[in-house]
């Protein structure tokens, strides 16, 4: 009995991620209004995410602060642009999504926190979002993200960093394709969803793990062994 509650608990803690992202997409795609949208979100995520600890809602707010301002540096490379922005040229739902979705694959993978030294992992993160905010072309950005990408890549490569780093992909791919299709925003020059949307996500992927996970769960990290590609 026991066995069978612990199963059903894993499957649910699948579920309900799964369902809030497809609730949360259908809200982008079809509710007018981005006031209404930032409001209908607020109702999902309380639902779907139910008791969200002070360690959570504090990485929440970092993210949504560390992508407000990749997102400027974006804008004002004319990387893309949103079609009604309320202020700083992006719409207001935009201000809180990125803490979202990390949440959201939190919840959905967890896992052991990596080992390794995080100030490398901090590094290579910081080298990783510099083009997003510095390259304007958009095959540039592919390639130097994408080359950037799988030395991470090299470096980190437990089966739960590619868990990551494929789940942020698949997320990415039905938030690009909804928010584009619909007209929520816009890749100029471009027609539809550049590449560099799987690198770009899956790079956010794998720093999750390495960078985020460990801060929800300092009490599980394992020990620090030296070197990085060992980690």
């Amino acid at each position: 009995m026991l066995q069978l509650r612990a199963m059903i608990g894993a499957a649910s803690a699948r579920i309900r991620p799964m369902l809030q992202l497809l609730a949360t997409l259908a809200v982008l795609a079809w509710l007018p209004g981005n006031a209404f949208k930032l409001a209908a979100f607020a109702v999902v995520w309380a639902l779907g995410f139910g008791r969200i600890s002070r360690a959570e809602l504090l990485l929440m707010l970092g993210v949504d602060v560390l992508f407000v301002l990749m997102n400027l540096g974006a804008l004002r490379q004319g990387v893309f642009r949103f079609n009604h922005p309320d202020a700083l040229g992006m719409p207001i739902y935009e201000f809180v999504m990125w803490g979202f979705y990390i949440l959201t694959t939190l919840r959905f993978l967890d896992g052991q926190p990596p080992r390794g030294k995080r100030w490398v992992a901090l590094g290579l993160a910081t080298v990783f979002a510099l083009p997003f905010s510095t390259v304007g072309d958009a095959t540039a950005l592919t390639l130097i993200s994408a080359a950037i990408l799988a030395f991470c890549l090299v470096l980190y490569r437990e089966s739960m960093d590619i868990a990551y780093v494929l789940t942020m992909i698949a997320m990415g791919a039905m938030v690009e394709c909804i928010g584009v299709s619909t007209g929520q925003w816009a890749y100029p020059g471009i027609g539809g969803v550049p590449l560099w949307f799987a690198t770009m996500w899956g790079g956010v992927g794998l720093f999750t793990r390495r960078l985020l996970l460990p801060l929800l769960h300092p009490d599980k990290a394992p020990a620090q062994r030296q070197g990085v590609g060992r980690s």
